[in-house]
């Protein structure tokens, strides 16, 4: 599976036809540009858990262990701009998320995102001499990890004798 929020960039670039420098994934040592372009960034706010399984499964070559994580993650979608295109733009993002296209991108990598989970925040700001237009938007997003490893079981575990003297 791959990570949602790489999805999550992926969908927004499509559907609102974003070059690499105009998204990116937050704490990427990016400067905001001092330019009047609109910009995306996407984050992980925190996640809950909400199923942790481990089960073994027996198989011609030995016990598997198959473990697998479900979880709620919280994303946050920074929109800004020297402009006030950001107003227009917030919308657009929204809706991007909830395309044909983005329901295609969540079905095939296995999470989903909330439809009706998004917050809007007003989070502009003065930045420098000029005011900076942001929106952050957050939206929840389920999805699952997994993974399998071959595990020892009582007749593989090298022998060991233990005596007392």
């Amino acid at each position: 599976m791959a990570e949602p929020i790489k999805q999550i960039c992926k969908i927004l670039k499509n559907q609102l036809s974003l070059t690499d420098n105009q998204i990116w994934i937050y704490n990427q040592k990016r400067d905001i540009p001092n330019d009047y372009g609109i910009y995306y960034v996407v984050q992980y706010n925190g996640q809950r858990i909400i199923g942790n399984t481990r089960r073994e499964k027996p198989t011609n070559s030995g016990l598997i262990e198959y473990q697998s994580l479900h979880s709620l993650a919280n994303i946050a979608l920074d929109i800004f701009s020297r402009s006030t295109i950001v107003r227009e733009a917030r919308d657009l993002a929204i809706m991007a998320l909830n395309s044909t296209y983005s329901q295609q991108v969540q079905e095939a990598n296995g999470f989903q995102i909330a439809r009706n989970s998004f917050q809007v925040t007003n989070a502009s700001e003065v930045e420098g001499i000029a005011e900076l237009t942001r929106y952050s938007i957050t939206f929840n997003v389920t999805y699952m990890s997994e993974t399998t490893k071959s595990i020892d079981y009582f007749d593989t575990f090298t022998k060991e004798v233990i005596t007392e003297e």
